[in-house]
């Protein structure tokens, strides 16, 4: 009998890296598998470091990716094949993209679809993976998040339909593991992602205020370009472009981490104190640290 085929989106957090271990350990024998992971230039140290210990244990053979952008308007996206060693560590992908749309925020949120999908895409279309479906790793307890297109770009979410699996599941599996992501669970991939509440990125601010220098240069750099396609758009005209809600500054982020707040919790190990938590505030924490999907579909 012939394998189907099934890509797998890895994005490079635990709830995903879960998945693709288990597809590999369960699913091998039905399903020939191709595992591509899209690095932004803006993943934590911690999550490249990750995909790559998972890469080597689990035997997954990861295609690392990156988008290229043809700063020409309606020009598609293509991708590149890099690794560990050669992914990009300072946004250049990520700048690439703003240079052409724009700054993303709630507003203009294209930054997983150009950056990711479109990327991953680029990729089975030229590696002869086009129609197959893809895998992602959404579990039982976020069923929420499915995309509503999910029929039309043909996404199975295995930790949903296989085998219904939980926050605490995922928790547990690490714990029990050599090794693990190394990021707290408001930490997120996408160090500084504006998807990110602004608990979360208060708190990160206090910890680790390096980690918004970048946003601050392309802040500074970006924030009264309007892009080609939305040169039409009155409300545009001298109207700052920023990343965070509320069109928030970096410098704002941190005059509010000043104030007094309540810090985030880190729930990546403490089930049992995860579980109590989440009875009173089930959107305390995510599995990425964001309030909105940073899926690639």
């Amino acid at each position: 009998m012939e394998k189907k085929k099934l890509s797998i989106s890895f994005s490079g957090g635990r709830t995903s890296a879960f998945m693709t271990q288990w597809l590999l350990k369960n699913k091998s024998d039905e399903y020939d598998f191709l595992i591509t992971f899209a690095n932004t230039g803006k993943e934590n140290e911690e999550t490249l470091k990750f995909v790559k210990k998972c890469d080597e244990y689990f035997n997954m053979n990861v295609v690392w990716l990156e988008s290229v952008f043809n700063p020409i308007r309606g020009k598609g996206i293509r991708s590149k094949v890099v690794s560990f060693e050669t992914a990009s560590r300072n946004g250049e992908p990520f700048e690439a993209f703003i240079s052409k749309h724009g700054i993303p925020n709630s507003a203009a949120p294209a930054c997983s679809s150009r950056l990711k999908k479109e990327c991953i895409d680029s990729y089975k279309k030229d590696n002869g993976w086009r129609k197959t479906h893809t895998a992602i790793g959404i579990r039982i307890d976020e069923i929420d998040r499915m995309s509503e297109n999910k029929e039309k770009f043909r996404l199975v979410y295995p930790l949903i339909s296989m085998i219904p699996t939980t926050k605490y599941d995922i928790n547990a599996f690490w714990k029990k593991m050599p090794f693990d992501l190394g990021l707290k669970s408001y930490e997120g991939n996408c160090d500084c992602c504006w998807k990110k509440s602004f608990r979360n990125l208060m708190t990160i601010a206090k910890e680790n205020p390096q980690k918004f220098d970048w946003w601050k240069n392309m802040q500074d750099k970006y924030e009264n370009y309007i892009p080609e396609g939305s040169l039409q758009n009155t409300k545009l005209i001298g109207r700052k472009r920023r990343f965070y809600r509320g069109e928030k500054s970096v410098s704002d982020l941190f005059e509010m981490s000043n104030q007094p707040f309540e810090m985030a919790v880190d729930l990546s190990y403490d089930i049992p104190k995860y579980k109590q938590i989440d009875l009173f505030n089930e959107k305390l924490d995510s599995s990425n640290g964001c309030e909105e999907s940073c899926e690639a579909y």
